[in-house]
């Protein structure tokens, strides 16, 4: 309820490999809001995250934390061997191009991640880069 009801709505997640879904990013990070996360669990997880980014307020800005990013073992890690300093951020409105970014930090196919796929299809954002303005900054 907060989230729709707020003005602006800014979502910050932490990129890291995830079990069940490959990766944890943008529309994943949603997760965290819905209560009974069991059920997406037995009733096509994929689907759920996608039909999600469907209800409510997008968010107006997705800053990815890819700075110390679980590239394994995720979502909880086993040893610092896990993490890697990619010492990096995604800023993007579309959390679609978001993921498919982050997806190749990783290094998955971001056709790989179920739900991207699925919200691409949808018309939730874009999975295709390269028609993307993209803009990237070394500091």
């Amino acid at each position: 309820q907060i989230i729709l009801e707020t003005d602006v709505f800014i979502n910050v997640p932490v990129l890291k490999d995830h079990s069940s879904t490959r990766m944890t990013c943008c529309l994943k990070n949603m997760m965290g809001n819905v209560w009974d996360r069991g059920y997406w669990h037995q009733n096509n997880l994929d689907q759920c995250i996608a039909d999600y980014a469907t209800y409510g307020k997008k968010p107006a800005i997705n800053i990815i934390d890819c700075y110390d990013v679980m590239t394994k073992n995720g979502p909880l890690g086993v040893s610092k061997e896990d993490v890697v300093n990619m010492q990096s951020m995604i800023i993007t409105t579309d959390w679609v191009a978001g993921d498919t970014a982050a997806a190749k930090m990783l290094g998955i196919n971001p056709s790989d991640i179920g739900y991207l796929p699925i919200a691409h299809l949808m018309g939730l954002g874009n999975m295709n880069l390269e028609s993307l303005n993209i803009k990237r900054i070394k500091m």
